[in-house]
């Protein structure tokens, strides 16, 4: 790769970083092509950029960003999900993980916290912000549908 190159790579992962909510580290070592294309089909509307990117140039990348802590997790060859909607890669990572012994989340980071593994299977059991609206309409409309029946079947006497 010529220097040219890795400066326009280095830019297009800092304006990639700049709209990000968050950033996570995986290992891929051991799985295959067809398993990497699976997560990322999986993965393509929920993050800005899915890329096995050198460590040394996201390092670079990373740089005076809010997610530069991030930088410590890269030690071996690894890929970088920068999340456009961070709940919703951890839930990805977090099944795929499950179902890949090769595949290892190493960490990430999303608002002001530095992630573990631990954290990120945590993030990933808790509801999305879809399923959290569903069920306050849920909450508020039960006793309208409640006062409803009692009414219909008051009518029917």
């Amino acid at each position: 790769m010529k220097r040219e190159e890795k400066s326009n790579l280095i830019s297009a992962l800092q304006s990639s970083l700049k709209e990000a909510d968050g950033v996570f580290v995986i290992e891929n070592h051991g799985l295959t092509v067809k398993e990497m294309e699976s997560l990322r089909n999986e993965l393509r509307d929920k993050v800005s950029l899915f890329k096995v990117v050198k460590n040394r140039l996201m390092k670079l990348a990373l740089k005076d960003t809010s997610f530069e802590a991030v930088s410590d997790l890269m030690k071996r060859p690894t890929a970088v999900a920068i999340a456009t909607d961070a709940l919703a890669v951890t839930k990805v990572l977090a099944k795929f993980a499950e179902d890949h012994q090769n595949f290892s989340i190493l960490g990430g980071k999303m608002d002001a916290d530095l992630l573990d593994v631990n954290g990120i299977v945590q993030l990933s059991k808790l509801p999305s912000l879809l399923e959290i609206r569903g069920t306050i309409a849920r909450i508020l409309i039960e006793p309208a549908s409640r006062l409803a029946r009692v009414s219909a079947e008051y009518g029917k006497k």
